[in-house]
């Protein structure tokens, strides 16, 4: 009986070796579908990520930035592929580790195209920094919100502004019309200033302006 056993396993049948090719088979099918899955990634366009949690109005370093890949399907059609082009830039708006870095989330051209899309012809839009006198309204304000910009009386100096960053120490980068921020920027050199919220559009120039 032991020797027929030994025979058995020696000189296996053809039930065994029937196992044993499909065995193979499909070892072979799972290579291949995980060699179509790595030549697939390695396909994928290169994204930029953030490489942790980052504040707004941060100035972006090479440390604060990493690379991936992602499915073309789920790209941002404005996503910046090389960090080297977001490194240097300010950041808009807090970011979270790992979210795609796209040129709307910097300041820049696309950012104030993404802010004023909806807003009739006019003037050109340009960005004007500002330190409030009232702090209290900081944790109010993010980016994309409207606002009125104030001066003493009170007397509006713009009207229908929006916050495009906000920094820790009580400064806020606001969009307005090119006349209107001008006319900011003189107020905010005798007089302090802080915003407001509001709800309305970009206002129309103050009096004394011009375009």
């Amino acid at each position: 009986m032991d020797v027929d056993r030994l025979r058995a396993l020696a000189h296996p049948g053809h039930r065994r070796s029937t196992v044993i090719r499909r065995a193979l088979a499909a070892a072979l099918v799972l290579a291949a579908f995980g060699s179509l899955l790595v030549d697939a990634t390695r396909s994928d366009p290169a994204v930029t990520t953030f490489a942790h949690d980052l504040p707004a109005g941060t100035l972006l370093t090479a440390e604060d930035l990493a690379q991936t890949r992602l499915p073309e399907a789920v790209t941002p059609a404005n996503v910046v592929a090389d960090p080297s082009l977001a490194a240097g830039q300010i950041l808009a708006a807090g970011a979270a580790a790992g979210e795609v870095v796209t040129a709307t989330r910097l300041v820049g051209p696309d950012l104030v195209s993404g802010l004023v899309g909806g807003e009739p012809p006019g003037e050109e839009f340009t960005m004007v920094p500002l330190a409030l006198a009232e702090k209290d309204i900081l944790p109010m304000l993010h980016h994309g919100a409207r606002v009125d910009v104030v001066g003493q009386g009170p007397t509006v100096i713009a009207q229908g502004g929006r916050i495009v960053t906000v920094g820790e120490e009580g400064a806020v980068l606001v969009l307005l019309r090119r006349s209107q921020a001008a006319a900011v920027a003189a107020a905010s050199l005798t007089d302090p200033l802080t915003v407001v919220l509001s709800g309305g559009g970009f206002g129309p120039a103050p009096p004394g302006t011009g375009g």
